[in-house]
């Protein structure tokens, strides 16, 4: 039987390597659908995608005009839809990644518009925790615009995708009455982990240095655990705004550890991977994520991971890491526990969690389940 082609448009708003988790997703997935011989375009407004493989078509809107703080530009939803047009005409799906801008707003009103079959990827943005925590005036907005903008045209999307169990069940009370299919975030493996040697009395945050993810229980836990003066808190990733960053400083100055937290800003390719494997943990004490990458990438390295519940990783314990709660006592639990690991226990631990990894959210796993969804609502559908 031949392979069922079906080509795919990931539209997304931001493509910037320093924006986090989605950027590297779409980047991924688009990637390797490409890879397994299929057509696939990147439509995106912001930051850069240059640097993905030829294989993948990359088309820029860059937001322009009087509406581009929404991420708006003149004649993006002809654009959008010409392409749209262009991937329907084959029996393809549109992918929309994310929302609260206008690229993946307008899109999902144009598939609906031209009966094309659709799949949206809320990539964590519609957690409860993200619409309670930033003041009324912003929660206002986001309900006003949830409801006269984007869930109109979301609720037609063929599917809607949870990347963790959680997620899905947040989704449903939002979305009732959606196709939900959950599919969790995946990372690149090798199937046979390298052992790691070398590990230093260090406590690892590595990601985006923002509110939701927990950075100030952080320092407050490490500050509380009271571990030995050889202990380490690395603080590593861009800042979210330089405000926030001084806040954070201002608290380890209040603890008094300004020689044992060390903030080292974003480290990319070979300097993050020997981050990874000179660590003795990983912390990520967020407020709200689904899965969180750091945690796969870490696992990827055989370093265990300290994260909370709301990441949805409700396995993560069978592969050796730890789940919190995001709250001070907690992680510093948490950190107590990690910090009294044997060498032994500590490598097992890593050895577990690579294992969990490469059996439930590398590609190779994860990738037939994108193949099946993708084909099953395109052509097919």
């Amino acid at each position: 039987m031949a392979k069922l082609a079906v080509p795919v448009l990931h539209v997304t708003d931001d493509m910037a390597a320093l924006s986090g988790g989605v950027p590297s997703v779409v980047r991924q997935l688009a990637t390797r659908w490409a890879q397994s011989g299929q057509r696939s375009t990147v439509l995106y407004a912001n930051g850069d995608a240059s640097d993905l493989q030829p294989g993948v078509r990359v088309v820029k809107r860059r937001p322009a005009g009087w509406a581009r703080v929404w991420g708006h530009s003149p004649g993006l939803r002809d654009a959008a839809s010409a392409l749209m047009a262009d991937v329907g005409r084959d029996g393809g799906v549109v992918h929309i990644h994310g929302l609260w801008t206008a690229m993946p707003t307008l899109t999902a009103r144009s598939a609906q518009r031209l009966a094309l079959p659709s799949v949206f990827t809320a990539h964590g943005m519609l957690v409860p925790w993200l619409w309670t925590q930033q003041g009324l005036l912003v929660r206002s907005k986001k309900l006003l615009f949830w409801h006269l903008l984007a869930a109109p045209g979301l609720r037609r999307c063929r599917v809607v995708h949870a990347i963790t169990p959680m997620e899905r069940d947040e989704l449903a009370m939002l979305l009732p009455g959606s196709n939900i299919v959950v599919i969790p975030n995946a990372i690149d493996i090798d199937p046979v982990a390298e052992a790691t040697a070398g590990r230093e009395p260090v406590i690892l945050f590595l990601g985006r240095i923002e509110p939701k993810k927990g950075v100030d229980i952080l320092i407050h836990a490490f500050a509380k655990a009271g571990l030995p003066s050889h202990w380490r808190l690395h603080i590593v990733g861009p800042s979210w705004s330089d405000n926030y960053l001084a806040e954070l400083k201002a608290i380890v100055n209040q603890v008094g550890l300004e020689s044992r937290i060390r903030f080292l800003g974003p480290v990319f390719g070979q300097d993050k991977q020997a981050l990874l494997d000179s660590a003795w943990v990983l912390a990520a004490p967020s407020h709200s994520e689904v899965v969180g990458l750091v945690n796969l990438e870490a696992a990827a390295r055989q370093l265990p991971s300290i994260t909370t519940r709301q990441t949805g990783l409700f396995d993560w314990e069978e592969g050796g890491g730890l789940l919190v709660e995001p709250t001070v006592d907690d992680v510093t639990a948490g950190l107590r526990q990690a910090a009294a690991w044997s060498d032994a226990e500590r490598q097992q631990r890593g050895v577990a969690s690579h294992a969990l990894v490469a059996r439930r959210y590398s590609w190779v796993s994860v990738m037939p389940m994108w193949r099946d969804l993708y084909t099953s609502i395109g052509q097919l559908g």
